[in-house]
């Protein structure tokens, strides 16, 4: 089977506990409201520049699956963690560490083999739809509730929408990570006899 999936469907469903709250399981739902609000963690690339409050709203998004909890002032105990890691370079890291590792925790998804030109001209059709909303679609048009689409760990929603995808007639190759082994074996042995080849 493969290791990507098994890591997908592995995800436990409380997480670590970061600022005294324990984070769920990252999903659909988490990604779009930190994108809504422009969160850095979305944006693996931005990482140095995250603040205690982008910690905090982090926090309190992943620590529930219900949108009306993910909004609202701050509490007097946001506050006070917000203060902590004001006062602590090394605490704010640590529990920005913490978040990024688990939602890179529920980010395995399937491998595709890329797709030609001809695919790619051919999907341009619905490519101003979310992938998000794809995803979530999908999945509802195939039996799951729409809660149970929005708040499953992202790695296994995807998962779940692209077998949908293939069983409703869908062009896309999934490459198993037993698949990528052998492929990554092939081009060493290649690359060793390349270089045996260069010193005769």
């Amino acid at each position: 089977m493969d290791a990507r999936y098994l890591k997908a469907i592995g995800v436990l469903p409380d997480q670590d506990k970061v600022c005294g709250r324990t984070l769920k399981a990252f999903c659909l739902r988490h990604r779009v409201i930190l994108e809504a609000i422009e969160s850095p963690f979305i944006n693996m690339k931005s990482v140095g520049d995250i603040t205690p409050l982008d910690v905090i709203m982090a926090v309190r998004i992943l620590s529930t699956y219900d949108k009306s909890k993910m909004v609202g002032p701050i509490t007097f105990w946001e506050n006070y963690e917000l203060h902590r890691m004001r006062m602590s370079k090394k605490r704010l890291a640590i529990n920005a560490g913490k978040i990024i590792a688990i939602m890179i925790e529920c980010l395995s998804y399937p491998k595709l083999w890329s797709k030609n030109k001809e695919c790619k001209e051919k999907s341009k059709s619905g490519e101003n739809i979310p992938w998000v909303l794809t995803c979530v679609a999908n999945n509802v048009r195939n039996g799951c509730s729409l809660e149970e689409a929005w708040t499953m760990p992202e790695g296994e929603a995807v998962w779940m929408s692209i077998s949908h995808a293939i069983y409703n007639g869908a062009q896309i190759n999934v490459v198993s990570s037993k698949d990528e082994n052998m492929m990554n074996d092939f081009d060493e042995i290649i690359n060793r006899f390349k270089e045996s080849n260069k010193k005769n």
